[in-house]
């Protein structure tokens, strides 16, 4: 079923702003019978060492996913990209490739259409109110990261206002923040810089970072507004909640949802849309600057339920990482993942992987970001736990998902992160959220520890391959005992386990009549007797100990002991062992092997080769003394 589809480029999409636009767009679109697809990552964090610039690569790449020529229009939330460089590699590839109308949602380049909101003149007014209405003269600003586009236009209403009302701006008296409400403390210590004198008030370019403010002063015993006022930005639930509540600016998602979809729908119908198209907003005065009334009193029954959701949502955290070491393959990834999808509170996901041409999906060289051909690994549903159904299906990456799921009765939104370690991208997982539902805080880290889980299983595979390989190279490939290689490797573990409180043991074997037996009877019969030999031996050895094949009808062993019984008791077992398989291969020729055992003295390295000198001639001399044994080689 054709229908007109809408794709989305929009990061942290469970931030308050981009929730409510998201799920209301997404309503209104799908009402219309248009399917949505949003494309997002999370963001960027810092840390104590810096930024993880491959990984920034990683969640950038998502751009590079989508075909735009199949889209009938783009939307981008700029504003929401903190990644260096994601804005103007986003638009180059929409110019490049897009044949559709294009929207940027508060700011954006003018090769496309703009609904904003007046960011720089509303802060002005805020910082105005402060200066005009209660007669304050120390007012500091707390920025947004300057990275986001917001944030530059914030902060320049605030200087133009406090530059006209003839009041100084000192370099303490702005602080670049975080959007988040963790930088409290640190913004504090910033503003106060050595000084006991607090600012008359501080104005915040989000909800936040004002409530972390609101929450250090009163660390610091300053009360709200009553020594200082605070202002927010956004319009948050949590600010509006406060104690105080937070005077703000109020940005409504459903405003943007509501005019994109007019403003599409009239360029679909070739009808005329302004370049630039203005949100109102509305500033809200309420307790925090002691201008208006505490909104609500304090929910105990809402905060206890948000406690008990974070609560679950740390626990389950926990126990994803957790499951994800049980074991470093690709199945108990997609096992861990389906197991734990019904926490993602979405219908249905589905886990797109990248395949590889040389069959391997853990290629590290691909000529694009992501393969032109994906296989659909999984699909899983909200109500099925543990029940996942496991598809393997290949199809083309521009069409983001089977044809057969796409087809369906009602349109629909798909909500696309990348899966990815650092910059190498493994595929995509898909969320398709029912009417109402939304990707919830625990998303990040089930796409953070299903893409680790798919590194790890990559350096599994290839671990295992290389084990193999050292193993094939330490094995004799016709007996399955150690080669001359494995022999060197497995005599030094042995001589660093005993550690001169054991006695050590070279044994030299030679299987007597082989010649004869592949002369008389052909090489398939000789093989035949070399691997029943082999197997005596193996059988003969115990635990601690080893068996080698140094080739053609050359054995060694390497015996452990504390007494010296032990060669007695090893030269026995392994003849009566040889006697037994001969009698079971019911051959005309009788199996048989001279055995010659020297002790190493002391454990004593130096001394191996020596030791298995002595060892060939006490061989050699059981060799002569058994020279009419049965099928034996004169």
């Amino acid at each position: 079923m054709h229908r007109k589809k809408i794709c989305v480029f929009m990061n942290e999409i469970v931030q308050n702003f981009q929730q409510e636009f998201g799920k209301f767009f997404s309503f209104l679109a799908n009402r219309e019978g248009i399917d949505v697809f949003i494309y997002t990552s999370y963001g960027s964090y810092s840390c104590p060492y810096g930024r993880n610039l491959l990984s920034e690569i990683g969640k950038k790449n998502i751009i590079y996913l989508p075909d735009f020529s199949v889209f009938d229009a783009i939307i981008a939330l700029p504003n929401s990209f903190d990644i260096n460089g994601m804005d103007t590699e986003l638009y180059d590839l929409i110019l490049k490739e897009a044949t559709c109308p294009v929207f940027c949602l508060q700011s954006g380049p003018s090769d496309f259409k703009n609904i904003t909101i007046d960011n720089k003149n509303t802060v002005k007014e805020l910082t105005e109110h402060f200066i005009k209405v209660h007669g304050f003269k120390k007012i500091y600003y707390m920025s947004g990261p300057l990275s986001y586009k917001d944030s530059p236009d914030r902060l320049s209403g605030y200087k133009e206002a406090m530059e006209e009302a003839g009041l100084e701006v000192l370099p303490n008296y702005i602080y670049e923040g975080n959007y988040w409400t963790n930088r409290g403390k640190k913004a504090m210590d910033h503003f106060l810089a050595g000084s006991e004198e607090f600012p008359e008030a501080i104005i915040c370019a989000n909800d936040y970072m004002a409530v972390s403010i609101c929450d250090e002063l009163r660390n610091r015993g300053k009360a709200v507004p009553e020594d200082v006022a605070v202002t927010g930005f956004d319009g948050t639930f949590d600010g509006a909640e406060y104690v105080p509540s937070l005077t703000t600016v109020v940005i409504e998602p459903e405003k943007y949802a509501l005019k994109l979809i007019e403003l599409i729908k009239r360029a679909w119908k070739n009808e005329e849309v302004p370049d630039v198209t203005a949100i109102s907003e509305k500033i809200l005065y309420r307790a925090s600057c002691g201008c208006g009334t505490q909104v609500t009193s304090f929910d105990h029954t809402r905060a206890l339920k948000r406690l008990n959701t974070t609560e679950v949502l740390l626990r389950e955290a926990g126990r994803i990482t957790a499951d994800y070491q049980n074991d470093y393959d690709l199945d108990n990834a997609l096992s861990v993942a389906d197991f734990y999808f019904h926490t993602l509170e979405c219908d249905k996901g589905y886990v797109c992987l990248c395949k590889e041409e040389d069959s391997d999906m853990f290629a590290f060289e691909r000529n694009s970001v992501f393969t032109d051909r994906m296989i659909l690994k999984q699909t899983m549903h909200i109500d099925r736990n543990k029940k996942a159904d496991i598809l393997d299906i290949e199809f083309d990456r521009r069409d983001i998902l089977p044809s057969p799921i796409l087809d369906t009765e009602d349109a629909s939104t798909y909500i696309i992160y990348p899966l990815h370690f650092k910059s190498r991208e493994y595929g995509y997982l898909v969320l398709m959220p029912a009417m109402k539902q939304w990707a919830n805080s625990l998303t990040c880290t089930y796409i953070n520890t299903l893409s680790g889980a798919i590194e790890n299983s990559y350096h599994e595979k290839q671990f295992r391959s290389l084990s193999e390989a050292k193993r094939m190279s330490q094995t004799d490939p016709l007996t399955g005992l150690d080669n001359r290689r494995g022999f060197e490797e497995g005599l030094s573990k042995i001589l660093a386990d005993s550690m001169g409180e054991k006695k050590v043991f070279i044994a030299s074997i030679d299987m007597d009549g082989l010649k004869q037996i592949n002369d008389t009877y052909g090489h398939a019969d000789g093989d035949l007797a070399i691997v029943s030999l082999a197997e005596a031996l193996k059988a003969s050895v115990k635990e601690g100990e080893m068996c080698v094949r140094f080739g053609g009808d050359e054995f060694l062993a390497v015996l452990v002991a504390k007494s010296s019984r032990r060669k007695n008791d090893f030269v026995k077992a392994f003849r009566s062992r040889l006697e037994k398989r001969s009698d079971m291969l019911g051959k005309p020729y009788r199996l048989g092997a001279s055995i010659g055992i020297c002790e190493l003295e002391d454990g004593n390295t130096g001394q191996v080769i020596a030791c298995m000198q002595n060892a060939d001639r006490l061989m050699y001399e059981d060799k002569r003394s058994r020279k009419n044994a049965p099928g034996k080689d004169e």
